[in-house]
């Protein structure tokens, strides 16, 4: 890949493999450095900013595919909006209900593993029979009760879910007015909906309500948008969610949103060209492909290995808490990877099962829908 190829190289967005797969590790990274005391790069130990950058994967992948098959899958079609809601929801469930079983029987075991801490109270609602049904149906995201009342970071999938269910008003708003007012009413909501008079922050432990995190989604939507027709930047498209993101006005997300945008979109400039093809190249490797589809079991898989290993750690060695953060971090990256690789028949079905009800449904050869942010490869090749 040379500094002037565009990411898209027969029809498959390969650098964004790389960038799904190191986000999910980044997250990883952050909580091994939460659970142990280890902070060598304090950033690092923030792994909301990786779940930002899987949010704008999302938009942009989700808008992408929607766009490229736009000819036989019309956006104003309900037969459009059934396929997509199917492939989603057997391209998720699959794995997160599988691992609902130990994470549920286990859930004692794990507040005491965790201990009272005041970061994480939603460990701590009492189970019942609603907080098993809001996690079956994904509406936990949108009950601050049950939005991080389990012992494995699912706030975000119900997000996703959130967003899967408003992707398609969400396209139908841009046909109608367009990507400006888009950006413009996207914008709007996710700062009113942080404004501290409205509680809404304050009340949920993470922003598991699609309201709080609807710029990261709104960026990769619009940068997507025109891309997906050009297969060449759009000036424009990129200014607008460039702009967006200073609505957050955190210095980490802007710099994540600015990495992201040198990765997708520089191309043939003297220097940072060559620099922007080296990333890609670096993000298409077979290690990266690897990680971006395990992504998706090692994000939800992680912490149910992390958490009792750091509370081992903490109560019976006598470690310093870097050497607590490299022996927890050796054991959960290597069980996180393990585990993907044995439950990667089970996402397999799903992806299946998925591609072929929405066959179905549609009336049309399906191309296969990523799931961008967190559970799959940023493009998966239709079948012949």
């Amino acid at each position: 890949m040379t500094a002037g190829q565009p990411v898209v190289s027969q029809d498959r967005l390969t650098a964004l493999d790389g960038l799904r797969g190191a986000m999910a590790y980044w997250v990883l990274l952050g909580h091994v450095f939460g659970q142990t005391g280890m902070h060598w790069v304090p950033v690092l130990a923030s792994p909301k900013y990786a779940v930002n950058g899987f949010m704008l994967l999302s938009g942009f992948l989700m808008t992408w595919h929607y766009v490229k098959r736009a000819s036989k899958e019309p956006w104003t079609s309900w037969r459009t909006w059934c396929a997509f809601y199917v492939r989603r929801f057997l391209r998720i469930s699959p794995l997160y209900y599988l691992l609902l079983i130990p994470t549920y029987l286990l859930l004692g075991k794990y507040r005491i593993w965790h201990g009272v801490r005041a970061q994480d109270p939603g460990l701590f609602v009492p189970l019942s029979w609603q907080h098993v049904l809001s996690h079956i149906t994904y509406v936990y995201g949108m009950l601050p009760r049950y939005c991080a009342s389990l012992p494995i970071p699912d706030w975000s999938i119900s997000l996703e879910m959130q967003f899967y269910l408003a992707f398609p008003f969400l396209m139908l708003l841009v046909l109608r007015f367009g990507w400006p007012v888009f950006c413009i009413l996207s914008g709007l909501i996710w700062y009113v909906a942080g404004l501290p008079g409205l509680g809404l922050t304050q009340a949920f432990d993470q922003p598991s309500l699609l309201f709080l995190s609807l710029i990261w989604f709104a960026i990769g939507m619009v940068w997507a948008g025109r891309y997906a027709l050009d297969h060449k930047p759009h000036i424009p498209s990129i200014l607008m969610g460039f702009l967006l993101v200073f609505f957050s006005r955190d210095l980490h997300d802007i710099i994540l949103v600015i990495a992201l945008g040198f990765v997708l979109f520089v191309g043939d400039v003297p220097v940072i060209g060559k620099v922007a093809a080296l990333c890609r190249r670096a993000l298409s490797c077979r290690l990266a492909e690897f990680m971006a589809d395990a992504s998706y079991s090692v994000y939800l898989v992680h912490l149910l290995i992390l958490r009792p290993l750091a509370y081992y750690l903490l109560t019976s060695t006598r470690l310093t808490p870097n050497q607590r953060g490299i022996v927890a971090l050796a054991l959960t990256t290597t069980g996180s990877y393990l585990f993907a690789v044995l439950l990667r028949p089970v996402e397999s079905w799903g992806i299946s099962v998925g591609r072929k009800l929405a066959k179905t449904i549609s009336g049309s050869v399906p191309i296969v829908e990523p799931h961008a942010s967190i559970s799959q490869p940023a493009v998966e090749q239709a079948p012949a």
